[in-house]
């Protein structure tokens, strides 16, 4: 009776070891579910956005005047509780939809599109052109090209490994034979690494529209509406165009900062140096904006508040440095390079770059425009001028040098609540002494 009992408790213990076991892997594992999406890339200034837009997602944003794409695709989708979003299972089920995008507005066709070819090229890199958008013909020569390029770059890295091998075959030769090290032939180079990479060839609608409100949808080749394709497409385009400054203090110089904002001062201190390195930004809707990069964005939805967004760098302009309204210097964007220097206070130094510069690794680090700021020159103006001598718009700042603060002058700020508190306990003993007497 004892042993069939204790069977009865080592049977139940292991059932409830399974249960627990089966819990958190079925919490892992969510529920996936069949679902008709939208496969996004969206075009933004200086780069191209990839997501997708889940049934959950009435509003698809795009920017006026630039090619994006929707791609339509049958996929499984699954809420990822973590991030509050849905996730698509690409690797599971990932099929093309066919048919026409058709777009309305007021009820009307103004526009319909056919799936074509595309592909997205893009580089690394601190001077890397920026993401390409290939669509139709113009992608399939950029993947032949791509093709090509990766394999030059292939055949070059097998002969380079060939010869490296050769060469220290020869090396270990000689090295046995007593021979002079410096007989040897040179050793070979290695190729440069291929900095282009590709999404590869893909098919989805090329859509470029006016700002707008419209209505999309997707019609099979039967002439059947895909109900499930049926969602709001907001065009949108910035409120205003201007200048920003990506601001590098040489005593930090990787820790930029970014200034967008057409009222906002660059500071810095009295002997110091700082390099601008401008681009154009665009005010966008903020709510429009984050939709565009996440149509699962699910923060502030009022509205109202308006983005700077940081787009192309400027490469071609003139900087003019203007004090009471006079231009006192003129200058270009130029390459620099950081080397490092034991010894030094900063521990490197920051030169000017030029294809002939003696370094063991000469490479851009940043461009920029070099400004020293002196107090002697406590206040001005800075500007950009295009290379047809036109100023551009919203590209002024103001600079000021600012002396820093000694801990001697903050001291004695600091001492004041601490005495005005000690007079106020005094003056409330002596007032309470005075009443108790």
């Amino acid at each position: 009776m004892k042993k069939t009992k204790r069977v009865r408790l080592l049977l139940l213990a292991l059932l409830l070891l399974l249960l627990a076991v089966q819990r958190p892997l079925r919490a892992q594992s969510p529920e996936q579910s069949d679902a008709f999406v939208f496969g996004i890339n969206a075009s933004v200034p200086g780069a191209v956005i990839g997501t997708f837009a889940p049934p959950s997602v009435d509003n698809i944003y795009f920017l006026a005047d630039r090619t994006s794409i929707l791609s339509p695709r049958h996929t499984r989708v699954y809420y990822w509780p973590i991030t509050n979003e849905y996730r698509a299972a690409w690797s599971e089920v990932n099929e093309q939809v066919e048919g026409t995008l058709e777009v309305l507005q007021g009820g009307q066709v103004v526009a319909s599109y056919e799936q074509e070819t595309y592909t997205i090229h893009f580089s690394t890199g601190e001077r890397a052109p920026r993401p390409q958008l290939y669509v139709g013909e113009e992608a399939l020569q950029a993947d032949a090209l791509f093709q090509e390029a990766q394999a030059a770059y292939r055949d070059a890295s097998l002969a380079y490994q060939a010869a490296r091998e050769a060469w220290l075959a020869e090396a270990r030769e000689a090295q046995a034979a007593g021979n002079d090290p410096t007989t040897l032939s040179p050793a070979p180079e290695q190729p440069e690494a291929l900095n282009l990479f590709s999404t590869g060839l893909n098919r989805g609608y090329p859509v470029e529209l006016p700002a707008g409100s419209y209505q999309i949808r997707t019609r099979r080749p039967d002439g059947n509406i895909i109900t499930e394709s049926e969602r709001r497409l907001i065009v949108f385009t910035p409120r205003r165009t201007a200048v920003g400054y990506e601001v590098i203090p040489e005593e930090r110089w990787t820790f930029p900062e970014e200034l967008n904002d057409l009222s906002s001062a660059i500071l810095g201190e009295n002997g110091s140096v700082i390099y601008l390195k401008p681009y154009i930004v665009r005010e966008y809707p903020t709510l429009a904006y984050e939709r565009l990069q996440d149509p699962q964005y699910v923060g502030d939805t009022s509205g109202s508040d308006w983005m700077w967004v940081s787009g192309e760098p400027l490469e071609e302009e003139i900087l003019e440095i203007v004090r009471q309204s006079r231009v006192e210097e003129r200058s270009n964007l130029q390459p620099y390079f950081v080397r490092q220097v034991p010894g030094r206070e900063l521990g490197y130094e920051i030169l000017r770059y030029t294809p002939d510069t003696p370094d063991l690794t000469p490479r851009v680090d940043f461009v920029g425009y070099r400004i020293e700021l002196s107090a002697e020159r406590p206040a001005f103006e800075v500007r950009l001028r295009s290379p047809e001598q036109t100023l551009l718009s919203g590209s002024t700042r103001e600079v000021r040098v600012v002396e820093p603060i000694s801990i001697y002058t903050l001291l004695p700020v600091s001492l004041i609540p601490l005495i005005v508190g000690a007079g106020l306990l005094f003056w409330r003993r002596r007032t309470v002494l005075n009443i108790s007497e």
